[in-house]
């Protein structure tokens, strides 16, 4: 007898987006997961395909979201159904003082503030912290410990408001550029892309059966990253061991190197070259499926101030999320970010989805009936 085809993510997803299945009403086995990257100013590309995936009405669709870093905040925004909103900040508040100062590294202060950007910034665009903890979407932020010994890679982003809050604050919280570590559950912690930048494995360790990658720059299995320059070693290592320790001076050190070696693991594993070994032991194979950033879109950098940019970088996440789904060609579905560019304190409502929502589910049968 035959084998019946593992489905892929996106064929779940617009099976359950046709059927209307909810995150509590599921009439498959299957535990659809998120990975959202990070990056800083980056995770501007992998915010666009969050915002592509409400507007076209796929947030329901959704069992659980892993976030790294900016990823793990667009994921709070995500689970809330307020993407649009929370992609925002990356073009108005994350681009701007009082957020990101460079000037404060001089006066040895934190260049970027979380407390603003969390408490306040997104608290402004509508984040509910007792909302993400209570949704049936479980939200997870990946971490980095402080402490060698101390084994927590991972939180879900529960509880009271506070600690939602101080574990947003936490993933995000970039080695010297964010200041002193943040305290989640007594312990400290620093920005979870030093040990994940791409929460693949978290995801499949959280149980997820299908798990979609958002990342915010292409994951390739033969490009190398950058490496740390010469100039860098000397300089920036150097501070980060005076400022933390030893121990996150070399994670910052072996970065470039181990985010090279998971990229080529992750498009491995996903093109059915590798299987993964000893971690997924027990849980059975996850389908893993890479949304592929285009070559075509523009990175920004870490700390990118360049508003244009922003925006490119955003809908061309956006645009990925739709090539992904056999959206694409002459009749696309266009995904649109609605916001006044030059009102960016302006309420941004939220958009109405339902007919994007019927046009995916009729392209879904035609291509079925096909």
């Amino acid at each position: 007898m035959p084998s019946v085809p593992f489905p892929s993510s996106a064929d779940v997803i617009l099976d359950r987006l046709a059927s209307g299945s909810r995150p509590s009403e599921r009439t498959d086995d299957f535990r659809v997961a998120l990975a959202i990257e990070g990056g800083g100013m980056r995770g501007v590309v992998s915010a666009g395909m969050l915002v592509a995936l409400e507007q076209l009405g796929i947030t329901g669709c959704i069992d659980l979201v892993v976030g790294t870093s900016a990823g793990a905040l667009a994921g709070a925004f995500f689970v809330e159904g307020r993407t649009v909103e929370g992609s925002v900040l990356f073009y108005t508040e994350l681009h701007e003082e009082p957020f990101l100062d460079r000037s404060r590294l001089l006066k040895r202060e934190a260049a970027l503030d979380l407390d603003y950007l969390v408490d306040e910034a997104s608290v402004a665009r509508g984040l509910d912290f007792t909302a993400v903890s209570a949704n049936p979407i479980p939200l997870y932020a990946t971490v980095s410990p402080v402490d060698p010994d101390n084994p927590t890679r991972h939180f879900h982003v529960g509880g009271s408001a506070a600690r939602v809050a101080s574990i947003l604050k936490a993933t995000a919280s970039l080695p010297v550029l964010a200041g002193a570590p943040k305290i989640v559950d007594g312990d400290a912690y620093l920005d979870g892309g030093l040990h994940e930048q791409i929460p693949w494995r978290t995801a499949a360790a959280l149980g997820a059966t299908h798990i979609l990658v958002l990342p915010s720059r292409p994951v390739s299995a033969d490009k190398e990253l950058d490496s740390l320059s010469f100039i860098e070693r000397i300089s920036v290592i150097p501070v980060v061991k005076r400022v933390h320790n030893a121990y996150i001076a070399q994670l910052v050190a072996e970065l470039p190197a181990r985010s090279s070696r998971e990229a080529w693991n992750l498009r491995a594993v996903a093109e059915g070259r590798a299987t993964p070994l000893g971690w997924m032991k027990g849980r059975g194979r996850p389908r893993f499926d890479v949304v592929d950033v285009p070559d075509t879109i523009r990175l920004p950098g870490r700390l990118e101030r360049e508003r244009p940019l922003l925006v490119d970088a955003l809908i061309g996440g956006a645009n990925a999320i739709v090539d992904h789904f056999g959206l694409g060609g002459p009749d696309a579905v266009a995904v649109e970010q609605r916001v006044v560019l030059t009102h960016p304190d302006a309420p941004v409502k939220l958009f109405r989805a339902s007919q994007l929502t019927e046009l995916v589910i009729e392209r879904t049968r035609v291509d079925h009936t096909d």
